[in-house]
C-alpha cells in the first residue's frame, strides 16, 4: 500500500490516493489506455460528419492524436455527434455572428464542457417573441 499523487491537469488539482500496488498498476494501465487512441473507433467518419454538417465553421482536415482522444472521450460519455454538429451548425453565434467574429472549431466542439452546452441549446438561435401591437397614443399620459 502506498500514497500516490495524481495530477488532474483539466481541473488544475492534485489528488492524493492511497492504493495497493495492484490498484496502482490498474490505474496506470487505465490512464495509458486513455492516452492512446482506440484502433477500433472510426474517427474519419466523425471528421467527415463535422465537415459535411458544420459548413459555417472552419473545416477540419487532420485527425491528430489529440482529436482522436477527444472524440473517443465523447463517444465513451455517450455524446451524439450528429446532434452536436447539427446544433452547432444552426447556431449563428458559433458561426461567427458575434462581436469578435469568432468561429467555433472542431477542437472547441470536442471539449466536453462545450459539447454539453451546445447540445443543451445554450447557443441555439432564439426566436424573437412577437411584440404586442401598440394601441392609442403612447404619449397621452404625458399630457
Amino acid at each position: 500500500m502506498g500514497r500516490f499523487k495524481l495530477h488532474d491537469l483539466e481541473r488544475d488539482a492534485v489528488l492524493e490516493l492511497e492504493l495497493t500496488d495492484t490498484q496502482f498498476g490498474e490505474l496506470k494501465r487505465f490512464l495509458k489506455e486513455l492516452k492512446t487512441p482506440s484502433k477500433t473507433a472510426d474517427y474519419k467518419i466523425i471528421l467527415e460528419k463535422y465537415n459535411a454538417i458544420c459548413k459555417n465553421l472552419p473545416p477540419a482536415t487532420r485527425l491528430t492524436d489529440k482529436r482522436k482522444r477527444a472524440i473517443l472521450r465523447l463517444m465513451k460519455e455517450g455524446y451524439d455527434f450528429d446532434e452536436l454538429f447539427q446544433k452547432a451548425a444552426q447556431s449563428r453565434f458559433l458561426g461567427g455572428d458575434n462581436g469578435r467574429k469568432w468561429h467555433a472549431s472542431l477542437d472547441w466542439l470536442l471539449i466536453p464542457s462545450n459539447a454539453i452546452k451546445v447540445i443543451e441549446g445554450n447557443y441555439s438561435p432564439i426566436a424573437a417573441a412577437p411584440s404586442a401591437p401598440i394601441s392609442g397614443n403612447p404619449f397621452d399620459e404625458y399630457g
